[in-house]
């Protein structure tokens, strides 16, 4: 059998059937003219070689199962060994890729360093998005989630108001009025006052501010009073929440300042206990800035943040060096009080 034959029936390159013949799994006899002539038995070869190089058997190990010196079966288990170590890192770095793509980070050095983490936390402290940010994005669904605490909250309220009400108005009608009126602009207050993120350990009293750390900049939200926070919460709900937050390319970015606040708090004991927050405050080149106090920082994104704002602001005003334990992950309490 000839050459282009021989391609045609196993559907092999030339190149592939060249560098077969050099590693001596067959040798092709030459007819008068020099031209190559496989035979059956090398036909049948090539055929078994295509099967177990299909099964990523590598060809040290096929030469060595058609000469015998190698069990077929035991080359199969090694392989499956080696195969699913394979899977596995590829799922590992499958996830890695989906985290990065997620989150729209920027390409820094730093990255190499953070190891891809998430954590599930309880009700209440969950991200809201996949980006890394400082506060909680509201999103759509998290809007929903408030609608209905304010909701059920105003309910409750309503109903205790109008039943005390009852006692100085008599008129059924009149009561009605009050009670729609009184739930109507109580749910308001909640919803424009952002009541939901305020929690009795000061944890997330952010006023639905939040920063995010996308590959270009920054996006980020600030609270400017009830009516332009009651505006920016239907936009949310319409998809139209970036048409209200700014975006800041990192190099708009002048400075960002970085204030350790030691606070005390009680958390279902007697005594507090000490513990040390940071607030952010961004400075930008056309002349504007943003304070964020206190904000809650999930998952591995304080170390996120750390070397994006190391990579991507040229100054940062950091006295306590707190910028260091964002970075390696470490506790700001415990970094505050061990440090000399």
């Amino acid at each position: 059998m000839k050459t282009s034959d021989l391609e045609k029936e196993l559907k092999l390159s030339k190149h592939t059937i060249r560098y077969y013949e050099k590693e001596g799994l067959i040798t092709p006899q030459r007819d008068s003219n020099g031209y190559r002539n496989y035979s059956d038995e090398d036909v049948q070869t090539l055929k078994l070689v295509k099967f177990l190089r299909g099964l990523n058997i590598s060809i040290d190990d096929v030469k060595a199962i058609i000469n015998g010196d190698l069990d077929f079966h035991e080359c199969l288990e090694v392989n499956q060994v080696h195969l699913e170590k394979q899977i596995e890192s590829m799922k590992e770095m499958k996830q890695a890729i989906d985290a990065y793509r997620d989150k729209d980070l920027p390409l820094i050095p730093g990255l190499e360093n953070i190891e891809v983490n998430t954590k599930n936390w309880k009700l209440g402290y969950q991200k809201t998005t996949k980006a890394v940010s400082l506060g909680r994005k509201l999103t759509k669904a998290w809007a929903k989630r408030q609608m209905l605490a304010a909701g059920g909250s105003s309910l409750a309220l309503s109903a205790a108001f109008t039943v005390w009400l009852s006692i100085v108005i008599d008129p059924i009608i009149v009561r009605i009025i009050v009670f729609i009126c009184f739930f109507l602009g109580l749910f308001v207050l909640m919803i424009a006052t952002a009541f939901a993120r305020t929690f009795a350990m000061m944890m997330d009293n952010s006023l639905d501010q939040s920063v995010e750390f996308l590959s270009e900049g920054i996006r980020y939200y600030q609270f400017k009073g009830l009516k332009a926070n009651l505006k920016y919460f239907i936009a949310v709900l319409m998809n139209k929440d970036k048409d209200i937050m700014k975006f800041y390319r990192y190099e708009d970015i002048t400075k960002v300042c970085i204030y350790t606040n030691l606070k005390y708090m009680g958390i279902g004991a007697p005594m507090a206990i000490d513990v040390y927050v940071m607030d952010f405050e961004f400075h930008f080149s056309d002349g504007n800035k943003f304070y964020f106090f206190w904000p809650m920082i999930l998952d591995d994104d304080s170390r996120y943040i750390g070397a994006i704002l190391e990579a991507k602001v040229p100054c940062i005003e950091d006295k306590d060096n707190v910028l260091y334990a964002m970075k390696n992950g470490l506790n700001i309490t415990d970094y505050m009080l061990n440090k000399d």
